[in-house]
C-alpha cells in the first residue's frame, strides 16, 4: 500500500485555489472549483477530488479547458434553459445550470437545464445534494457517446464508445437528511481507477477488462487500452445510453453526423407544486425512517440511506484530515512548484 498523507481540508482547498489562479483562472472561479473538489474528497469520493488538479492544469495549458471562461444561458424558455459552458470548468457551468433549473422550478413547479461545451463537472452528487438542501428534488445526468469515446464499451461491444455516464438524484425530506443517489453506470468510475493506480492497489474483480477483452484487476491494463464494464450488464448500458442521448439531444446545435455527442441535463422539481410542504416532508421522513428501521443483515450494523456514508465521511475527514496517497500528493506538489505556488504551511 502506498504512503498516505492526511491534509487538513482548508489547507487543501487553499492550495487548489492558488494553483488554479496561478494557471490563469479568476479568483472566484478558482475558489468555486477548489471547494467542489475538496468536498468530493471530504465525502469519500477521492476519484472526483484533488487528484484531478494536475490534469485540469494540463488541460488549461493545452487549451482544451478555458480556465477563465464564464458560462452563460444561451436559450431561455419559461421552464427550460440551455447553458453554454464555453469549454470552461464544468463545475461552474453545472452549478449555473442547477441554479437556473431551481429558479424555474420555483416559478413553474418544474425546471430543466442542459449544458453544452462542458468539461468534467466533478462529483455529480454534489449538485443533487445542493438542490435537496434547498428543498428541491433534482435528477441529473452527464453522458457522452461516440466511436472510441470515453472509457466503456456498450453491452456486447468490444471497443470504447461510452463515458461512465453517471446519474444522480437528490430528494429532500423535512427533518431528516436528504436521500442522495449518485452512481456511474459502469461498475467503477474512471476516477476510482485513478485512485487505485495512485495507491498501487488492485481493482475489484469484474470491474474492467484489458485491451484484449480479458478480465483484469490491474489499473495499468485499463490505461493500456482496456475498458470499464457496464454495471448490471444490459441494465447499466441502458442507463448509460439514455444519459448520453439526453446530454447530446438537449444540447445539440446542429444534427449529429458522426455518432458523437454528449452533455449535462438537470431536472429540478418543486415538491410544493404537488402537495402541501408539511404533507410532503412528513411523508418522505416517514418512508425513509421506516427504511432505516429495517433490521440489519449479518455483517451490517445498520441500514443507511443513500447519501449517509458521504455525510459520515465528511464528519470524519473534517476531524482527521483528507487522506491523500503519496503519488497524488507528489503530483500536486509538482504542479504547485511548477506554477510557483507555495505548499501551505502545515501541509505535509
Amino acid at each position: 500500500m502506498a504512503e498516505m498523507h492526511h491534509v487538513k481540508p482548508h489547507l487543501l482547498q487553499e492550495m487548489a485555489q492558488r494553483i488554479f489562479v496561478a494557471a490563469g483562472t479568476p479568483e472566484d472561479l478558482a475558489a468555486h472549483v477548489a471547494r467542489h473538489l475538496v468536498k468530493a474528497n471530504l465525502s469519500g469520493h477521492d476519484s472526483h477530488g484533488v487528484i484531478r488538479i494536475p490534469r485540469y492544469v494540463q488541460m488549461i495549458e493545452q487549451g482544451t479547458l478555458a480556465g477563465a471562461a464564464r458560462p452563460e444561458v444561451v436559450r431561455d424558455w419559461p421552464a427550460t434553459a440551455v447553458v453554454d459552458g464555453k469549454r470552461g470548468f464544468g463545475q461552474v457551468a453545472a452549478s449555473l445550470a442547477l441554479d437556473v433549473a431551481i429558479d424555474k422550478a420555483g416559478k413553474n413547479g418544474v425546471g430543466a437545464a442542459s449544458v453544452r461545451r462542458c468539461n468534467h463537472i466533478g462529483r455529480l452528487g454534489d449538485y443533487s445534494e445542493a438542490a435537496a438542501e434547498r428543498g428541491y428534488i433534482a435528477i441529473m445526468t452527464y453522458g457522452s457517446a461516440g466511436p472510441n469515446n470515453g472509457h466503456a464499451a456498450p453491452f456486447g461491444g468490444a471497443s470504447r464508445h461510452l463515458g461512465t455516464n453517471p446519474w444522480s438524484i437528490g430528494i429532500p425530506g423535512a427533518d431528516e437528511a436528504p436521500v442522495v443517489v449518485d452512481f456511474a453506470t459502469t461498475v467503477v468510475a474512471e476516477g476510482k481507477i485513478q485512485v487505485a493506480r495512485a495507491k498501487h492497489a488492485p481493482l475489484p474483480p469484474g470491474s474492467i477488462v484489458d485491451k484484449e477483452g480479458q478480465p483484469t484487476t490491474e489499473a495499468e491494463d485499463f490505461y493500456a487500452g482496456g475498458m470499464i464494464l457496464p454495471m448490471g450488464g444490459h441494465k447499466g448500458y441502458g442507463l448509460s445510453l439514455v444519459a448520453a442521448l439526453l446530454g447530446a439531444g438537449l444540447t445539440a446545435e446542429s444534427p449529429a453526423t458522426e455518432g458523437r455527442g454528449g452533455g449535462v441535463f438537470v431536472l429540478a422539481i418543486n415538491p410544493r407544486a404537488f402537495t402541501e410542504p408539511e404533507v410532503y416532508g412528513a411523508t418522505i421522513d416517514n418512508l425513509t425512517g421506516a427504511v432505516k428501521a429495517v433490521a440489519p443483515a449479518p455483517g451490517f450494523s445498520e441500514v443507511q440511506l443513500p447519501g449517509g456514508p458521504e455525510a459520515k465521511s465528511r464528519a470524519e475527514r473534517q476531524r482527521s484530515g483528507v487522506p491523500i496517497p503519496g503519488d497524488t500528493w507528489d503530483a500536486l506538489v509538482e504542479t504547485a512548484q511548477r506554477l510557483q505556488v507555495p505548499v501551505p504551511e502545515g501541509a505535509p
